[in-house]
């Protein structure tokens, strides 16, 4: 048979006696000194933790870890950016060892009598594009948005001697136009007349790209 919850009498703790105890007065009863006995034991090993101190040397070690945890995070930041900027270096060599190899792409906005216009593009105006031939293979091509509209060689407006190739264009529409020069020591795909493809496939084969945007206002 188990024994029913205990009354609230059993709970009450006698506030005078805490005060007593507190105060340093000595028990007044047998009973006072048995009910007190769990609360001094609490008191003595609450002392006890306070007068545990901390080593001497707590202070030097603590500095001495964060100290360590400096370091490594400037180890680890100094590695992260010396490992971006030996990236950024061999981009950098790479595009340089490239460069002989690129046609050089020149981009000029003409008026109607073939002076060269200062102002910005607009409708009317001759977008002329030209590049030094140094490779076998050398393709000029103009995007009207994401769509071919001329190429070098095949369109008219299209000139090519031995060192060079020149297209120019009567800009008839507004927009954003994208010259996109080919050079490659081996055949240039054609592609399929949108700039993202054509570019993709140009890559692929190993051709070298120069791209030019220009907006054309009306």
């Amino acid at each position: 048979m188990t024994s029913g919850p205990s009354s609230d009498s059993d709970l009450d703790v006698d506030p005078e006696m805490i005060e007593r105890l507190d105060a340093g007065e000595p028990p007044r009863s047998p009973e006072e000194a048995q009910a007190r006995g769990p609360y001094e034991r609490l008191i003595e090993r609450v002392r006890d933790l306070d007068e545990i101190a901390p080593p001497g040397d707590w202070e030097d070690r603590a500095v001495a870890r964060w100290s360590q945890a400096r370091r490594k995070r400037r180890l680890g930041i100094g590695l992260a950016i010396g490992a971006t900027t030996a990236v950024g270096l061999a981009a950098a060599l790479l595009l340089r060892c490239g460069a002989p190899d690129a046609a050089g792409l020149e981009v000029a906005v003409l008026t109607d009598d073939g002076s060269t216009y200062r102002g910005d593009a607009s409708v009317g105006k001759v977008l002329q594009t030209r590049a030094r031939v140094d490779r076998a293979e050398v393709d000029l091509r103009l995007y009207l948005d994401t769509r071919l509209i001329a190429r070098c060689p095949g369109s008219a407006g299209c000139r090519r001697d031995a060192s060079i190739v020149q297209l120019d264009w009567k800009l008839v529409a507004p927009g954003r136009y994208q010259i996109v020069l080919l050079s490659s020591g081996s055949k240039i795909p054609a592609g399929h007349g949108t700039v993202d493809g054509d570019l993709l496939e140009a890559r692929a084969a190993g051709a070298s790209i120069e791209t030019h945007p220009i907006s054309v206002a009306p």
